[in-house]
């Protein structure tokens, strides 16, 4: 937040409550000679920005709360997720690069500052280049929160494919309760939860627990040319269709539930072979 002060501010004053304000960016601003004020004294203004943190105050603290004012929590997993698409090769936009070089600067320049303000200066300020290799902890850590809070987010089925790897599995969720509509992986597939239940070991997602998993796919058309891959355990629409074993079946009629059965089986039920 932008603040601005008759006199210098100091870089930390506590404001009583228990809680400390930090500023930083402190520069005069003096006012412009306009015709106006031509005859008037020139009074200048210190303008800073400042972020308020809470006893005990640390470093490390303080360092979190501003990089904060910049980047939110969820941008920057966003950034280093994007960034490590592209290193892997799974994103083509290489002005990720630019953006994580800046962010990562942008890092380095907030602790050096934030340590020379609390009397912790360091002799040599880190560069990008030093920074990078001890992100890697944080990487993880970030990979854990993701899986501890992407449920939380609303995601279409298509779009928790695209990040299916954010998803915590479902083996770590074994004797936890899963809500309806909360997804996980499993044996390499992304499933959603179909009702409220306490995840069980013997009640792994697949065949047999049709009523409380189904498989998300990827998404077809649901046309004769482009039809739904059917894999054991997946709810069928009328008008639709699905293929499986290199043959393709019309949906006749909603199963309005996940079915298990292989199409073959559903022929006359819910299915018809296309000819």
């Amino acid at each position: 937040m932008q603040a601005f002060y008759d006199s210098k501010p100091p870089y930390l004053e506590a404001v009583g409550n228990g809680s400390y304000v930090y500023r930083f960016n402190i520069e005069e601003v003096v006012p412009e000679l306009t015709d106006e004020n031509a005859g008037e004294e020139k009074v200048s203004q210190w303008k800073c920005e400042e972020v308020t943190v809470w006893k005990p105050v640390t470093s490390d603290k303080v360092i979190e709360a501003v990089i904060r004012a910049k980047y939110t929590a969820s941008a920057e997993i966003a950034l280093v997720n994007k960034f490590n698409a592209y290193q892997q090769g799974l994103d083509v936009d290489a002005s990720v690069v630019s953006e994580y070089t800046e962010y990562l600067s942008f890092v380095a320049e907030v602790k050096r500052t934030v340590r020379k303000d609390l009397g912790e200066e360091r002799s040599a300020p880190e560069t990008p280049a030093a920074l990078a290799p001890r992100l890697a902890p944080r990487q993880s850590d970030i990979a854990r929160l993701l899986a501890l809070t992407v449920n939380t987010m609303s995601l279409s089925d298509e779009d928790a494919l695209s990040v299916k790897s954010i998803y915590p599995e479902w083996a770590s969720l074994v004797g936890k309760t899963v809500k309806k509509d909360e997804k996980m992986q499993c044996d390499g597939k992304l499933w959603k939860v179909l009702q409220d239940h306490t995840a069980q070991e013997q009640w792994r997602p697949g065949t047999g627990t049709e009523s409380l998993y189904t498989e998300i796919v990827e998404s077809a058309a649901g046309t004769i040319d482009d039809p739904i891959p059917y894999d054991n355990n997946m709810e069928l629409e009328q008008g639709k269709y699905y293929s499986q074993d290199g043959e393709v079946y019309l949906c006749t009629r909603d199963t309005e539930i996940p079915v298990y059965n292989p199409l073959k089986d559903l022929v006359g039920i819910y299915v018809e072979l296309v000819q």
